[in-house]
């Protein structure tokens, strides 16, 4: 489950940003990355951007795939949580072509 907390009239001076990876359902993959590298610090109110890629392994499982994003504070406060599915399809071997 994701909330949206936002410290009102505050900027945000530091903390992690969490993510979490499901393949159908089971949990696969977590990584945490610091705040401040993923986007300027301090985050000031207001709108900002938090940008982050990923390079996915030689072979990817074709199927269904969550992701959640969790920015914490530097007390470990959830401030935002954004949850999106992808899907990832197989790609045609060189026999198929």
């Amino acid at each position: 489950m994701c909330f949206f907390l936002f410290n009102k009239g505050r900027g945000i001076t530091g903390g992690k940003l969490v993510i979490e990876v499901t393949y159908f359902g089971w949990h696969i993959h977590s990584e945490t990355h610091d705040l401040c590298s993923e986007t300027t610090c301090p985050v000031e109110t207001g709108d900002f951007l938090v940008a982050h890629s990923q390079v996915l392994p030689g072979y990817t499982p074709p199927g269904s795939y969550s992701l959640q994003m969790k920015m914490l504070d530097a007390q470990k406060k959830e401030l935002t949580c954004i949850k999106f599915s992808i899907d990832i399809g197989s790609v045609p071997s060189v026999a198929d072509m």
